[in-house]
């Protein structure tokens, strides 16, 4: 699965990372690489919680949209692989 995330360049170090398919999911890392690296594995333990709960995994979102909201207006955009 591929799982669009938002990295936050504005407050510099360290790097928040926002996942708008993934309610309550979050990372952040020292550097760019460290935080994807921390995005996938935050994502992937989210996802194993939301199957083991009985949840429904999270629908596809069009990154394009989500480039156009104000909140995302200092972030740089990763897909990133999931295992799920």
């Amino acid at each position: 699965m591929l799982l669009p995330i938002a990295i936050d360049l504005s407050n510099g170090t360290p790097y928040a990372v926002y996942f708008p398919s993934l309610y309550g999911c979050n990372a952040v890392g020292d550097s760019i690489e460290t935080a994807i690296i921390n995005a996938i594995e935050a994502a992937e333990e989210h996802i194993e919680i939301l199957l083991e709960d009985g949840d429904s995994l999270p629908h596809p979102i069009n990154i394009h949209d989500l480039m156009q909201l104000q909140e995302y207006q200092q972030c740089v955009w990763k897909l990133i692989q999931i295992n799920a």
